[in-house]
Formats: structure tokens, sequence, C-alpha cells
């Protein structure tokens, strides 16, 4: 990317609480996103340039994968995991609820090249630190990563062996080495230490060069940074809350962001005072392509 900085298009103005959680469904083509404490799930066709609530759901969704078989699979408050279809809607839950989360809620999740998918969660109303889980494909839950400071965007390098993740509190993005076998995690470093920068890291993703593509809670932007943390490029959007981003497409050539109206939580903002796009969904050219995301392999 390189050059004058591309303008973002609003392409749904479903102004959401919190938008969050785009991905593109290669076998619909369409990109599904979510309003996290509405529990809406979302559907923008980018050929009819129309979108539509699919999902009124009770609760909060904080996330979802694609299955091998099209399903979405969502990843709720309380712990619960849920596949959801088009046409028969939400089917029985994979997993009722997980101990210690009775008053937290799934966050961010991304399904691994073999199928399992890392699901983090938010802290407590009490204080108490998040968790990174592991989903295998049978359905069990294992601790991936401990004490995490409100668990958020989730990337894979492109060489299969490194997972980038982003703790949003902490204001930083850790780089693990991953092992595809076992699905282990290990080895954290530091990749972006954020603590001077505006805003908070939020959702993620890594383009097709395994360039890592952070949006910004409150920073009103996305930006890329290359594998050794160096800055190239930022693009601004008309919201304050930035929270995801996504690459989608036949091509995988145009990015899709999400943007908030409300303050995490809390209740939901106006537009005069987070920008003119808050809420919206936005495409935007960045110059650069992306790959498509893995999808889960869970046994429903």
């Amino acid at each position: 990317m390189t050059g004058e900085s591309p303008t973002p298009d609003v392409v749904a103005d479903t102004r959401c609480h919190t938008g969050e959680g785009p991905l593109y469904h290669p076998d619909e083509a369409v990109v599904y996103f979510l309003d996290i404490p509405e529990a809406d799930l979302y559907r923008y066709d980018p050929a009819e340039g129309s979108h539509e609530r699919v999902l009124d759901s009770e609760g909060a969704i904080g996330g979802f994968t694609i299955q091998d078989s099209g399903e979405l699979l969502l990843f709720c408050d309380g712990g619960r995991i849920q596949p959801w279809r088009p046409e028969s809607g939400l089917g029985e839950p994979v997993v009722d609820a997980v101990d210690g989360e009775a008053e937290s809620r799934f966050n961010d999740v991304i399904a691994d090249p073999r199928g399992r998918v890392f699901c983090g969660t938010m802290p407590t109303p009490e204080g108490e630190p998040g968790t990174l889980y592991r989903l295998e494909t049978d359905g069990s839950l294992s601790v991936a990563v401990e004490d995490v400071r409100l668990s958020n965007g989730l990337g894979f390098a492109p060489d299969r062996r490194s997972l980038y993740f982003a703790e949003t509190e902490a204001d930083r993005i850790s780089r693990y080495r991953y092992d595809q076998a076992t699905g282990g995690l290990s080895d954290r470093e530091t990749f972006l230490d954020a603590s001077d920068l505006a805003g908070h890291p939020d959702g993620m993703t890594v383009d097709a060069e395994g360039c890592v593509w952070p949006a910004f809670w409150d920073g009103g932007r996305i930006a890329r940074y290359d594998p050794d943390g160096t800055e190239l490029a930022q693009v601004e959007f008309p919201a304050k809350k930035v929270s995801a981003v996504t690459f989608g497409g036949p091509d995988y050539d145009t990015a899709y962001v999400t943007t908030a109206l409300g303050p995490g939580e809390g209740p939901k903002g106006t537009r005069e005072e987070e920008g003119d796009g808050a809420g919206a969904l936005f495409a935007v050219d960045l110059g650069v392509g992306g790959v498509p995301e893995f999808r889960s392999r869970i046994e429903c």
C-alpha cells in the first residue's frame, strides 16, 4: 500500500451498538458481522449492495466461525457455543456453558488450520481476567492462555507457525509460537506495544503479504504493520471506535471494517459523540489483498 490513504465507504449503515467480527462467507459471497450486545447477526451482500439482519437472539454473541459444512458456529455469553444455519436457524449447543464464565461472554474467535477454534472471553464485571480457550474438533475445551486482559483480535502468520493475539486492556499485540499438530501456544513475545498510541488494539487480520492489520478502538483507524512491528500505513474512519477488519470478495481484495456507537458494555452513544459513520460497516480498497480464513470443523 503506497501513496494517498484510501477513503472508506459505508456499505451497511446498521448503527450497531458494537459492530464486530466481520467474516466473508465464500459459499454465499456475503459478509456476516455482529452487533455484540444486541445479539444481532447481519449479512451484507456486496453484489446487491444490500444488508439484512438474519438473527435477533438473546444475550450476546461475541464471535463466530464458518464450519466446513457452511453453517456458522456462534460463540455467545456464558460460554455457550451454538451452530446457526440460514435455512433452519439455531441448532443444539455444542457447549452449553463454561465454568467460571457465567458472568462473561466470548469476544473474538478464530479457526485454526486443523479446524480447532481459539476463543477468548471478556473480563468479568468483578474484574476477573479473561481466558483464551482452545475448542477441539470433538467439542472439548482447554485453556490456551490464562489471565488475559480483554481477549480480542487473532490472526495467523502465512507460514502457520505464529499466532497474533490482541489484549485490548493491556494495549498490546502478542505473537505466540503456534504448533499446528497440537494447537499449542508458546514463547510469547510482544509484537506491538500500543500503550503510547491513540486508541487500543481490537480486532485484526493478516494480509496476503504477512502484514498485520489491527483496528484501534477509540483510535478511529486501522493500521498496517510488517512482521517486525514497523508501522507501514494508516487508514482513518469517521468513527472513533473501529473494532475489526477482514478481507473479502472473490479475490479477497476488499477490506470490510466494523465500527461501534457504544462504549463496550455501556449504553449506546451518538454520532455527534462517536463520529458520522459510527456503528456502520465500511468497505475499503487497501491496495493489498487477504486470504480466506480457516474453517472450523467442530462436531455438531
